[in-house]
């Protein structure tokens, strides 16, 4: 199994799924939007229900920002596998490690800070 193929291969599919949710949502966004003035920043994500609404154009966008953030640690979890294969116990204990920093970051920290 070649890491660089695999970790290259998620990369770019990633890049390419996330920037076309991003891209389309905002265009589907300006073409709906293109004569009123609607207020961007005033989108709220707090609530679960309004996430999964694909009938505002703002969450295609909001799926591909997601996609864009998970991929780094979607690299690392595929890091592990490699590295499970190959039996190397220092790098597979490093690369845990380094996937229980970033979910830390990513699930637990923000709920601290609120």
């Amino acid at each position: 199994m070649d890491e660089r193929k695999v970790i290259s291969s998620t990369l770019r599919y990633g890049v390419i799924i996330s920037s076309i949710l991003i891209v389309g949502g905002m265009l589907i966004f300006v073409a709906l939007h293109n004569n009123s003035s609607v207020n961007i920043y005033a989108y709220n994500t707090s609530n679960i229900n309004d996430i999964f609404n694909l009938n505002n154009p703002l969450n295609i966008s909001l799926y591909g920002l997601i996609i864009l953030i998970s991929l780094p640690v979607l690299i690392v979890g595929e890091q592990i596998i490699i590295y499970s294969t190959e039996r190397d116990k220092i790098y597979i204990l490093v690369s845990l490690v380094v996937l229980s920093f970033m979910i830390f970051a990513i699930i637990i920290m923000p709920r601290l800070l609120h």
